[in-house]
């Protein structure tokens, strides 16, 4: 029999990065992706290499070489190339296993469903400019596997419930739950699945960490830590201990002499998740504090991009749910013209109605999932379609009036129309600057 083969599931950034890494240490490999070859960013090499890859379909013959399985997590569990890879009991791996195998460097792991990847960001930020040489990855759209290429002191590993969903028992150093909140029914059903999945980051770490929000959840996690903000006892907790000394006022928070402006509360709740993680690592909050004062916050999220004729632009594309708008309308104030929408997602649209009612002027939505979010608004509030973002754009720039804000913050996916919600912001932005003069 031929030599035994790895085979890559799924063509994407993660795909890639194990195919590379493959190549690189000459180890045997076949590929197999979902979409057809002219949608993949792969050489005429690969293309037309009929041996080792295959697109769309294959035959059961394909997996005959086959000794193992790197799956990436965009993959639903019920497609048939699981079911034949389950049938000849080929084991099936992700690529931070493959990692694993190759580096014990130590893992902060953060999971949730907003405000991981400004979490991982933040952490990274401190950590390196400590001098304290980190590398942020995985669910932030750069694969483990790139971190093999240097030494680092440690890796800050953002995971989405997909990628939790097909890797067992990640060693970690710190594991932390930023929040659960509805979001990925379409693949997991419901909260408790939902959440059960979520939970997996614990399965295997040093120190467990979790949004106090989150407490009533917890039970059957051992001696987890919490952090944010007790809204009964009026406390700032980090690792479940009340800090008196942290301040806000109005946008600012401070801590002794140190101050960082933030953008919404749920931010607040992201920097106390890094100042416990910190702590964990024997960094004081004096520091980390004065180090967190420089950190600029990723791009289409609450970012405000224009300001004229006194009315705010707001590129919230990062909102691919329900909560993640919710947060962006509870940091501007009123007045709000509400662009929404985006691809079908399972969400209740419902929970934005109370909201809508106090803030919201008007709601101009694009996508595809209109209907199924008018089906859940109740409301007085104007509602007009949009047929794209610059069309949007454009009925806002025509009804606002000084003192108003427009805020892009689907509540949904963008792949109706865009490749991400990076170039959905993007188009937004280009828009804005094109119309609004």
């Amino acid at each position: 029999m031929t030599n035994k083969k790895k085979l890559v599931i799924g063509i994407g950034k993660t795909g890639r990065s194990c195919i590379d890494f493959f190549k690189r240490h000459k180890i045997s490999f076949k590929a197999f992706d979902t979409r057809n070859s002219e949608s993949i960013n792969i050489s005429d090499d690969e293309k037309h290499n009929p041996s080792l890859f295959r697109f769309e379909d294959f035959e059961e013959e394909f997996l005959d070489d086959v000794s193992e399985a790197i799956i990436s997590p965009g993959l639903n569990l019920q497609h048939k190339i699981i079911d034949a890879t389950r049938k000849l009991s080929i084991p099936l791996i992700t690529d931070i296993e493959l990692w694993s195998r190759y580096s014990d460097t130590p893992i902060i792991a953060i999971t949730g469903t907003n405000g991981k990847t400004t979490t991982v960001s933040m952490l990274e930020h401190l950590l390196n400019n400590l001098e304290i040489k980190s590398f942020a990855c995985g669910n932030n759209g750069v694969p483990i596997l790139e971190s093999l290429k240097n030494n680092y002191e440690y890796l800050i590993l953002e995971l989405s419930s997909y990628q939790l969903e097909y890797t067992n028992k990640i060693k970690t150093l710190v594991s932390l739950i930023t929040n659960v909140e509805e979001d990925h029914f379409e693949r997991h059903k419901e909260y408790n699945s939902y959440l059960a999945i979520k939970k997996r980051i614990y399965s295997n770490c040093k120190y467990a960490l979790c949004n106090i929000n989150l407490n009533n959840v917890m039970s059957d996690i051992k001696k987890y830590k919490y952090y944010g903000f007790d809204i009964k006892k009026k406390n700032f907790f980090i690792n479940s201990i009340p800090n008196n000394e942290i301040k806000i006022i109005d946008d600012i928070i401070s801590y002794k002499s140190n101050s960082i402006a933030f953008k919404g509360f749920h931010n607040v709740d992201n920097l106390l998740a890094v100042l416990s993680t910190a702590e964990l690592l024997n960094i004081n909050i004096d520091n980390a504090m004065s180090v967190l004062s420089s950190f600029n916050y990723p791009l289409h999220r609450i970012q405000l991009i224009k300001k004229n004729n006194n009315i705010l632009w707001y590129n919230d594309s990062k909102s691919t749910n329900v909560s993640s708008t919710i947060a962006a309308l509870k940091y501007i104030k009123k007045n709000i013209f509400l662009i929404l929408g985006g691809s079908e997602k399972l969400l209740d649209f419902g929970k934005l109605n109370s909201y809508i009612e106090e803030k919201v002027k008007m709601i101009i939505f694009i996508g595809e999932n209109r209907k199924s979010i008018r089906d859940h608004i109740i409301t007085n509030t104007p509602m007009i379609d949009a047929s794209s973002i610059s069309d949007a754009v454009e009925i806002a720039h025509k009804n606002a009036s000084s003192g108003d804000s427009v805020l892009l913050s689907p509540a949904s996916p963008s792949f109706d129309m865009f490749v991400d919600y990076e170039e959905r912001g993007m188009e937004f932005i280009k828009a804005v600057n094109n119309i609004v003069k």
